[in-house]
């Protein structure tokens, strides 16, 4: 476990390392100043350092060069030892292999970024940079750095489920030798033990419910820390730039990329403040107005860019439903969020369909579109916490799971249907049990 805590700060540092010399490359790209070109290779030579120890240790290499390597990537002296020894021993369990793979992923993805550096500064020296190759260098080092954050976080989260693991053989290998103690005691004690057995059952649910509870609260605040000061860290970068410039086109064109990075900000803001209510607020039965609902959530998102393109259609055959109006809301407000970011826009007619009715028991609320689509393999998956798909830049992968336990807090269900390229439809079933109740 020591091992793993260690590999987890070195993470940190692989993780700081390469969002720094981002920072660094990107202000170099557009002020040429030399200091910045070494502040990129020093914070660069982290990862890279992190590199040469995986290397040594898939291949058995000589300690010295892969301790020397740690160093670089500024681990602790006192780990280096313990990080060797579970490489070297357990590197085929399948929760440090799979970390593993997701280290070696990232690697490669520094050393492109390495590449693109290098281009840019040839291109700065020999004085034939044009804005066009700054543009598309600054979006080739942005799309590796989704990636590098989509690595980083699989890594910790693969070194996460392993830790929580060896807990769980230590807390079973606890309960095993405490029965054994149990089992010695006179029959005098029948009672007690008897007692004690059923004290250990509820434990067992509690420390179930708690291990749910942490590894959710893990997942939720690393992920947090990285989708919080990504677009800090994309802002810094871009006022420094920003001091320098005095074109203002390019000034502008550079508050546009601020306006985005705090936009992505501000919704993932607004996903975590939804995602405390929906965690802690008690359900609360009301009559609620769908269309009301559905116009505001519209009106909110009129501003966004290609909005006005989308033709929305409704067919509210309910109208007036009695549920609780956050978790509707909740539901209501990221289905449609999504219909409209994931727009296709290289199809001419695009429309957004939203459709209520009653089925029996059940208030069904259908919302349609003929966005990108998602792909078959993702279906299960969207609905997790801080799930992205790979080509995903626009969420935080809050959104739908959000939905999913707002929808199971009402006793409903959501289902998806969508192929790429064409289209998604989402259907939410929710319970008229309320209404009987009021």
């Amino acid at each position: 476990m020591s091992a793993s805590r260690a590999y987890v700060n070195g993470e940190s540092h692989y993780s700081k390392g390469q969002k720094d010399a981002t920072r660094h490359l990107i202000t170099y790209l557009y002020t040429k100043d030399p200091t910045q070109w070494e502040l990129f290779n020093e914070e660069l030579s982290v990862p890279k350092g992190d590199k040469i120890a995986r290397i040594g240790l898939t291949n058995n290499g000589d300690i010295k060069t892969i301790k020397d390597g740690l160093r670089t990537g500024r681990n602790h002296e006192k780990d280096l030892d313990d990080m060797v020894w579970l490489f070297r021993h357990f590197h085929a369990v399948p929760f440090l292999a799979k970390a593993i793979n997701e280290w070696r992923k990232a690697d490669y993805l520094i050393d492109q970024l390495a590449s693109i550096g290098n281009e840019a500064y040839e291109k700065i020296n020999a004085n034939t940079l044009k804005p066009d190759d700054k543009q598309k260098i600054f979006q080739r080092i942005n799309i590796i750095t989704d990636k590098l954050t989509i690595n980083e976080r699989n890594f910790s989260d693969a070194l996460g489920e392993g830790t929580r693991l060896i807990k769980n053989y230590l807390l079973f290998t606890n309960i095993f030798f405490t029965l054994m103690i149990i089992g010695s005691v006179s029959l005098y004690y029948s009672v007690m033990v008897n007692r004690l057995r059923r004290s250990k059952q509820e434990t067992d649910d509690k420390n179930r419910n708690l291990i749910i509870a942490n590894k959710e609260l893990d997942k939720f605040v690393y992920s947090a820390s990285h989708d919080l000061r990504s677009p800090i860290s994309s802002l810094k970068g871009l006022i420094e730039i920003v001091k320098l410039e005095d074109d203002l086109d390019q000034i502008r064109d550079y508050l546009d990329l601020m306006h985005q990075s705090l936009d992505k900000q501000d919704q993932f803001i607004r996903e975590i403040i939804d995602y405390s209510r929906n965690k802690r607020k008690k359900i609360t039965v009301a009559s609620v107005s769908l269309n009301k609902v559905i116009d505001e959530i519209i009106a909110q998102h009129l501003y966004i860019k290609g909005t006005n393109e989308i033709a929305i259609k409704k067919e509210l055959s309910v109208d007036e439903v009695y549920s609780d109006g956050l978790r509707l809301k909740i539901i209501l407000n990221n289905l449609l969020s999504n219909a409209i970011k994931y727009t296709d826009e290289s199809k001419e007619k695009k429309y957004i369909s939203i459709k209520t009715y009653v089925k029996g028991e059940f208030y069904k609320i259908e919302i349609e579109d003929n966005g990108i689509g998602i792909n078959n393999e993702y279906h299960v998956k969207i609905f997790e916490m801080f799930f992205v798909t790979n080509n995903n830049k626009k969420g935080s992968g809050l959104g739908l799971y959000l939905v999913k336990e707002a929808v199971e807090n009402l006793n409903g269900n959501i289902t998806v249907d969508s192929k790429m390229n064409i289209g998604s439809k989402f259907i939410v079933t929710i319970p008229k049990q309320y209404e009987a109740q009021l």
